[in-house]
């Protein structure tokens, strides 16, 4: 069974499924990251789908990579 799409904005995508008495729900992005994942727990999975911001993620990823380049390789 397809996962069904419960509500849907232009970075990310709130999607659920059921799974035997369970619901499994799951927080896409468009660059295909899972941001979140659980069972039973729509409120937590609504909470992270409201409050995503692909470009804040962006930014972090941009310093860790930044930092990771600092710590593990030279020029």
């Amino acid at each position: 069974m397809k996962f069904k799409i419960l509500e849907r904005k232009a970075d990310c995508v709130l999607l659920y499924k059921a799974v035997g008495n369970d619901v499994k729900y799951i927080v896409k992005d468009i660059e295909g990251d899972i941001i979140y994942m659980s069972i039973n727990n729509l409120d937590g999975a609504r909470e992270a789908f409201d409050s995503y911001d692909i470009n804040k993620v962006r930014e972090t990823k941009k310093r860790e990579f930044e930092k990771w380049l600092s710590e593990n390789a030279e020029a």
